[in-house]
């Protein structure tokens, strides 16, 4: 099994819509896919148009842990469950903190699901879930705006993982450009910048698209709504002929290189 988690401590990144992107990706190529929500705001079931939930809270609150199968819910695709969360989840925090090995309830829980694949939202602040994601999981995605603000945020991610690299063998998988605008300067010295730094582990950029707002208002994902859009296809490169990033190419890059 895959463990992934979308974070950045910085918000309004795309972490939602690239891990609800991202894990329903994964479900139509036939991998039994699950998608945790870790957020007390609760998008993950906005995006996937599902009715609210506490899901996550029934999982984890110290004295009522459902075991898994019984917590999940269906992402109503074929092969995606849920993990849902809502305003619960921030009291469900509060108890994990009070907690010992508290580091650990993501990865016990996981301990031996049934899936191929689970795809962690975390919320941009750094939490007792936050932390526990990065124990739980096998690698970090990482989505940034180019912008100087969110860069920095990739940092801030960095150094935690660093200060639990004694209880996690967790790992930067890819840092993800988001909202790339390819007419805007501050975009293409961001991505130079980042890519500088992190060589291969930049992917292709996903482009900025109006459809990644309008699909979340219909509660269906990229893949339903418009999976002809720049977000999901990328952009065309005037010197190869080819399309240059975009979900496609992220979700072909986790199939051949992350899993099993």
């Amino acid at each position: 099994m895959l463990t992934l988690a979308i974070v950045n401590q910085k918000g309004g990144v795309g972490k939602t819509t690239t891990a609800v992107t991202v894990a329903h990706g994964l479900a139509l190529r036939g991998y039994q896919t699950l998608l945790v929500d870790l957020d007390s705001q609760g998008n993950v079931a906005d995006c996937l148009g599902l009715p609210s939930g506490n899901d996550l809270y029934q999982a984890l609150f110290p004295g009522l842990q459902k075991p898994l199968k019984a917590a999940v819910t269906s992402g109503g695709r074929p092969n995606l469950s849920v993990l849902r969360s809502d305003r619960n989840t921030t009291s469900l925090k509060i108890a994990l903190g009070a907690m010992e090995m508290r580091e650990y309830v993501l990865d016990d829980l996981l301990a031996n699901a049934a899936f191929d694949v689970v795809v962690l939202d975390c919320a941009p602040s750094m939490d007792v879930l936050h932390t526990a994601a990065m124990v739980a999981a096998h690698y970090l995605l990482i989505p940034t705006r180019l912008d100087q603000l969110a860069v920095k945020g990739v940092r801030d991610v960095l150094t935690s993982l660093k200060g639990l690299a004694r209880i996690t063998t967790c790992e930067l998988g890819a840092i993800l450009p988001t909202f790339y605008d390819r007419q805007t300067n501050e975009s293409y010295l961001q991505l130079k910048h980042l890519a500088e730094t992190f060589k291969e582990l930049v992917w292709p950029p996903i482009p900025q698209d109006v459809n990644c707002r309008e699909s979340t208002r219909f509660g269906q994902t990229l893949w339903e709504y418009q999976p002809n859009t720049r977000a999901v296809l990328g952009y065309p490169d005037g010197s190869s002929g080819k399309t240059v990033g975009g979900y496609t190419q992220v979700i072909d890059r986790i199939e051949q290189g992350m899993l099993p």
